[in-house]
């Protein structure tokens, strides 16, 4: 008799702590769903917000090189020094100033000026 009361007992606590424990995984479950659901809500905003600053940066760029084009006069972004050459030196051409060309011994052709 005791052997049965002990293993009805012992059936009855197997099912009871597995039963508490299946509710704390749910309740566990329920916060983290409402959890990633604001997680979410947070995540839209912020890439909202970046989206929105990717788009304001690019149009500031697409203005800044509209800008430029209108005033360049070359397409180099400084000024051009206008002591630069091509200078044919050992078969091959190379830019370089004049000065550098000659003391390298090269040809200085097509200055720029």
């Amino acid at each position: 008799m005791s052997r049965v009361l002990f293993i009805g007992l012992l059936l009855g606590l197997l099912t009871s702590t597995g039963c508490m424990v299946l509710d704390e995984v749910d309740a566990a479950n329920a916060k983290m769903k409402s959890f990633s659901k604001t997680q979410d809500k947070a995540d839209e905003g912020s890439a909202e917000s970046v989206a929105s600053k990717a788009l304001k940066t690019k149009n500031e760029l697409l203005q800044q090189s509209k800008e430029w084009w209108n005033e360049a006069t070359s397409l180099s972004p400084t000024a051009v020094d206008s002591s630069i050459v091509s200078c044919r030196v050992q078969g091959e051409t190379q830019f370089m100033s004049k000065d550098d060309c000659l003391v390298r011994g090269g040809v200085p052709h097509g200055v720029s000026g």
